[in-house]
């Protein structure tokens, strides 16, 4: 049996993260703060979820655009293993509604989430 050339194996090993994830390449690992999204026709709930091992402090930008576009900035301190919901927003947004959150916490890269019809340069 032979193996492929050395240069092959690690591009293979880039490509399939990329394929399935909603988490965008600014880190490797999902990090403490997760969304919920819920769409009933027209209307979407989104939930900003924190939870953690251990207690530690993040930042978030939550973006939610659609028919209408919100916006939600926060900084806060997770308890340790305590499930919480930060952030809650309702909105009327169509059929095509997209939902952005940009988490940062000490000791490791910005990651990205998003739901819906995001554009690639949101």
């Amino acid at each position: 049996m032979s193996l492929p050339p050395p240069f092959m194996v690690p591009l293979a090993a880039l490509l399939v993260p990329l394929v399935s994830s909603t988490v965008s390449a600014m880190s490797d690992a999902p990090g403490p703060l997760t969304l919920a999204v819920h769409q009933n026709g027209d209307a979407i709930e989104v939930q900003l979820i924190g939870e953690s091992p251990e207690a530690r402090q993040v930042s978030y930008l939550l973006e939610v655009s659609g028919k209408s576009q919100s916006r939600h900035r926060g900084k806060t301190t997770l308890a340790a293993n305590a499930r919480t919901v930060l952030s809650t927003v309702k909105a009327n947004a169509g059929p095509d509604w997209c939902v952005r959150l940009v988490a940062e916490e000490d000791g490791r890269a910005p990651y990205e989430i998003r739901e819906g019809n995001c554009p690639e340069d949101s």
